[in-house]
């Protein structure tokens, strides 16, 4: 009776060490912590990850959202301004920020004056959409927050976008905007989404990028062999060199170097519940692309979609797609002179 006694005892304990194991396992696979996040994090360097941690627990998500605009508050049309409402509305706690032109100098003179690369690299640059994408990553960087754009709407107020249990591991939200089979020849189209991104001040990662864009903006212009305040890009190559191109590719890069493992679209496709490696939670397609055509994720509105992206592209008029487009819109500039000066 006594050996039954002590079996009986240690077996219900060994039983509730299970059960506790399953729960744990089945909450690392819900979050998607496991198991390819669980093996990045195996083979990251410590020092990397323990700095990671660090920078997380210094303080929470600043309740902050930016946007750029090249014109101001005041003069912003009303269906900018109607989705600008719905940030505001829903998220009352958090303070709206939209950096002009002027005041977006400002504050990187402001913010960077100990960083001459950063103030000489966006001073000089001359094409709005290059800054914007600059300033947003800037800013996320020294004081964190939210950034979207001026055509995106919020769906879900910000304090809901990140699982409670995964928010004390989080430095960066990121959100995937393509992933689908229409790429170029067929190939695989696979990238995050820059319009909208979340992040705590002074994160390793939002430096990253920082550092990845502005390299990337120098060797444009050597490539061209042209100063920075003289760099012209097409279309696709914006989204290369300071878009979401050049973010998906920080992203791939700083993971593979932290986990010591190689990271790819192959990490992420096909992603249907948030995954968190090294700090960064990554959110389903329709978290942040909602909007976007989709082949596989189902439909946007059974409220996974925490913003609304509505393409205004406004920037893409000043950039053609590549040099056919650019030829065209030379040769119908000429005809239109030619005609002018007929007529006068």
């Amino acid at each position: 009776m006594l050996l039954y006694g002590v079996f009986s005892r240690y077996g219900k304990f060994a039983l509730g060490i299970f059960v506790l194991f399953l729960l744990l396992h089945h909450q690392r696979h819900r979050y998607g912590l496991g198991p390819k996040a669980g093996e990045f994090s195996s083979h990251g360097t410590r020092a990397a990850l323990d700095n990671i941690r660090k920078e997380i627990s210094l303080e929470d998500f600043p309740k902050r959202i930016w946007t750029t605009s090249p014109l101001s508050p005041m003069r912003i049309k009303k269906d900018a301004a109607d989705r600008v409402r719905t940030w505001m509305d829903l998220n009352p706690e958090h303070r709206y920020e939209m950096l002009t032109d002027g005041g977006a100098e400002s504050y990187v003179k402001n913010n960077f004056a100990d960083n001459s690369r950063i103030v000489e690299t966006y001073m000089a640059l001359d094409d709005f959409i290059l800054r914007a994408d600059l300033i947003r990553y800037l800013a996320l960087w020294k004081d964190g927050g939210v950034y979207s754009d001026l055509d995106v709407g919020c769906n879900v107020p910000i304090d809901l976008w990140i699982p409670p249990s995964l928010k004390n591991d989080t430095s960066v939200v990121v959100g995937i905007e393509a992933d689908n089979d229409f790429g170029k020849g067929g190939n695989k189209l696979f990238g995050f989404v820059n319009w909208t991104l979340m992040a705590r001040r002074n994160q390793s990662f939002v430096r990253y990028l920082v550092e990845h864009v502005i390299r990337n903006l120098h060797q444009a212009a050597l490539e061209r062999h042209v100063a920075l305040s003289d760099l012209k890009l097409y279309r696709q190559e914006v989204l290369d060199v300071t878009g979401p191109g050049a973010l998906t590719r920080s992203i791939f890069q700083y993971l593979s170097e932290i986990t010591q493992t190689t990271v790819d679209m192959q990490n992420f496709t096909k992603m249907n519940r948030p995954r968190l490696i090294a700090g960064i939670l990554f959110l389903p397609i329709n978290a942040f692309g909602a909007g976007h055509q989709v082949q596989w994720s189902g439909a946007s509105e059974d409220g996974s979609a925490l913003v609304h992206h509505y393409f205004a592209g406004s920037w893409k008029g000043s950039h053609p797609e590549g040099l056919n487009e650019e030829e065209k819109k030379k040769e119908e500039e000429k005809k239109k002179k030619k005609k002018e000066e007929k007529s006068s």
